[in-house]
C-alpha cells in the first residue's frame, strides 16, 4: 500500500469509501513524518462519511483522527523526536493512511507495555475523555458521573480514569455482556438502554456529571437525573441535534450543558492536554492500572468491514486498522 512517490489515505467521495493515492506532503520545519501502523477508528469518521462532521478548514479530507506507527523523517526544527521512534499521534485527520505528516507537538510516546496496535487506539479516546472530565466537566473524587455509551472507546477510557481517580460512575450501554463488561472495568453501576426504562438510573443519582455522546430526547432526561449545580458534557450527537429542555429545572438546578468537541481545539491546547496525558496517565498503562480495550483488529484493505462493524454498536472498545510494520 506505500508509494515511494505519494501515499494512500482512506477519503469519503459521495458518502462512499475509496482508498486513493496523494502526492506526497512536503515536511514542514516543525513537523514529523509518521509512517502508519495502526490507527483507530471512531464515531467521528463514521459522521464525517456521512457528510455530517466535516474537518476544520485547511485540514486534508484523508479520515482518521489516531494513528501509531514509526517515524520516517523530521523537520529542521525538530529536536525531541528522531526517525525510527515509536509515537502516537492525536490528528485532525490523515490517520487512516499509509503515512502522515503532522505537527510535532500532536504526538506522543508509545506507552510502555503497549504494542504499536494498541497504541493505535487510545490518543483521541484519551485526550477525549481527559479533555471532558477533567478540564470541561472539572470531576473530583466522590462525584457521581454518569457515561453513555459506556462500552465505546471514549466510554472504557472515561470508566477507568474515574474509577482510578475516584469518581463513582454509572453507565448506559445497548447489551447485558456490554453492560458487565463495563462493571469489570471498574462501572458502579448501568443499565441496558434496551431492557431497562431510563428512570432506573435515578436509583443511582442524582449525578454531579454527565458525559453524553447521545443529545436527542437524553437532554430533557438528564435534567431529573442531574444534581443541583451539575454539568452535562455532551461531546456527541447519537440520538439527534434537537432535544427538548425543562428550563425550570435547568435554573432551579443551576445545570450547565456544555458542548465539547476535541478537533476544532487549537494545537496549543492540544498540545497541553497531551503533556497532561503524558505526565499521568500514560505512566498508568505502564503499570498495568490502565489497558486498551481493542474489539477487533483488521488489515487497513478492509476498511469498509470496520466501518460496517462500527456502524453495529455491537463493538466494545475500539476497532484498529493495521498496516505492515
Amino acid at each position: 500500500m506505500q508509494d515511494s512517490k505519494g501515499f494512500h489515505g482512506l477519503v469519503a467521495i459521495d458518502k462512499a469509501l475509496q482508498w486513493r493515492s496523494f502526492p506526497n506532503e512536503s515536511l514542514g520545519k516543525d513537523q514529523v513524518k509518521v509512517r502508519i501502523v495502526a490507527a483507530g477508528l471512531n464515531r467521528a469518521d463514521l459522521s464525517q462519511q456521512a457528510g455530517t462532521y466535516n474537518p476544520p478548514e485547511g485540514v486534508t479530507p484523508v479520515l482518521g483522527l489516531e494513528c501509531s506507527g514509526i517515524i520516517d523523517s523530521v523537520g529542521e526544527n525538530v529536536s525531541q523526536w528522531l526517525p525510527g521512534q515509536q509515537v502516537c499521534a492525536l490528528l485532525p485527520g490523515g490517520g487512516l493512511a499509509t503515512d502522515v505528516v503532522c505537527d510535532q507537538r500532536l504526538l506522543l510516546p508509545v506507552p510502555e507495555s503497549l504494542s504499536l496496535i494498541q497504541a493505535g487506539g487510545i490518543v483521541e479516546v484519551y485526550t477525549t475523555a481527559w479533555l471532558n472530565l477533567f478540564h470541561r466537566g472539572r470531576v473530583k473524587p466522590g462525584d457521581k458521573v454518569l457515561v453513555m455509551a459506556g462500552a465505546s472507546g471514549v466510554g472504557t477510557a472515561m470508566i477507568q480514569l474515574c474509577a482510578h481517580f475516584g469518581m463513582d460512575v454509572t453507565v448506559v450501554v445497548g447489551s447485558d455482556e456490554k453492560l458487565a463488561f463495563c462493571k469489570a472495568l471498574g462501572a458502579c453501576n448501568g443499565i441496558n438502554r434496551h431492557q431497562q426504562d431510563w428512570q432506573t438510573l435515578k436509583e443511582w443519582g442524582p449525578f454531579d456529571r454527565v458525559l453524553d455522546c447521545c443529545a436527542g430526547d437524553w437532554l430533557e432526561k438528564y435534567m431529573s437525573l442531574m444534581n443541583t449545580g451539575g454539568r452535562i458534557i455532551t461531546i456527541g450527537l447519537m440520538a439527534g441535534r434537537k432535544g427538548k429542555l425543562d428550563m425550570g429545572l435547568l435554573l432551579m438546578k443551576r445545570i450547565q450543558i456544555i458542548g465539547s468537541t476535541l478537533r476544532f481545539l487549537p494545537i496549543a491546547e492540544k498540545e497541553k492536554l497531551l503533556a497532561e496525558l503524558k505526565e499521568k496517565v500514560w505512566p498508568l498503562f505502564a503499570q498495568g492500572q490502565l489497558k486498551p480495550i481493542v474489539d477487533t483488529v483488521m488489515s487497513m484493505d478492509q476498511y469498509q468491514s470496520a466501518y460496517d462493524l462500527m456502524a453495529s454498536n455491537k463493538t466494545t472498545g475500539k476497532v484498529i486498522l493495521t498496516l505492515p510494520a
